[in-house]
């Protein structure tokens, strides 16, 4: 998988968390680019719950209500 999956702004602002993304996506295929680089980041960064379910919330299809 190329790096550029992730984006260049990802590497250079969150590299350690870019990085374990890619990894996960190498052992979990079925994951998307997004969603490997969501849980990476919640692993390193707990605090950021809300901003994912945000985040979540705005990208999820199916009936909004």
């Amino acid at each position: 998988m190329p790096p550029a999956c992730f984006g260049l702004s990802r590497w250079l602002l969150a590299p350690r968390t870019t990085f374990r993304a890619r990894r996960l996506r190498l052992s979990y295929p079925q994951l998307s680019s997004d969603q490997a680089w969501l849980i990476a980041r919640l692993y390193r960064h707990p605090d950021e719950v809300p901003y994912a379910q945000d985040y979540l919330r705005r990208h999820t299809s199916g009936p909004q209500g």
